[in-house]
């Protein structure tokens, strides 16, 4: 092999590995120590990263939050309004206390749904806070993931092994949804990231 037929792998090789390298880093996002990925396939769709942050807890943050769906959103309409699948994912950093978060379920819960919606969703809260009974710690490095999909419903998972039953009523998805991205949610800044306004 000559010397310019080297010189040109030597360039091509390093072409392609900066390729690579710069590939890498647009497809993964380190948010908190989390790897997150840009995008997802799951359920036969892909789903696109719109956002991600940390939910503070004092001196160490409680866990990194993420969310997917089809398209881009700014809003918690636009979201729920999105169509096909939606996964909300929550990695626990520290060792976290699931109780505060199904409390704010339920005021999210009372807050957006009419009142004539109430008894036909205690089915799908009891299964919800039966779910966060049998889970009350998330451990460090855990990941809850709760998933919108249109012909099943809201699902839950924990350790990548689904939780209780689907629950197919959109409020309470729009509900547990509005826990992170409503008008009352448990971090403003939270709430700015997972939206992507920040």
């Amino acid at each position: 092999m000559t010397f310019l037929s080297k010189l040109c792998s030597s360039l091509l090789l390093g072409a392609a590995l900066a390729l690579m390298t710069a590939t890498s880093f647009a497809t993964t996002l380190d948010v908190g120590g989390v790897k997150i990925e840009d995008s997802i396939a799951i359920y036969n769709n892909t789903l696109l990263l719109n956002g991600a942050g940390i939910m503070p807890g004092g001196k160490t943050p409680l866990y990194v939050a993420h969310i997917y769906a089809k398209a881009k959103f700014t809003t918690l309409d636009a979201l729920v309004g999105t169509s096909g699948p939606k996964r909300l994912t929550l990695t626990a950093i520290r060792e976290v206390d699931t109780g505060p978060i199904l409390k704010m379920l339920s005021r999210s819960v009372e807050a957006t749904a009419a009142k004539g919606d109430m008894a036909k969703l205690i089915p799908g809260m009891m299964n919800i806070g039966n779910v966060f009974k049998a889970n009350r710690v998330l451990k460090p490095g855990e990941v809850m993931s709760l998933d919108w999909v249109p012909i099943t419903g809201l699902v839950i998972y924990i350790g990548g092994k689904m939780q209780g039953d689907p629950i197919r009523d959109p409020v309470l998805f729009r509900a547990a949804m509005g826990v992170w991205m409503g008008e009352s949610p448990a971090d403003a800044k939270l709430k700015d990231a997972l939206l992507g306004h920040i």
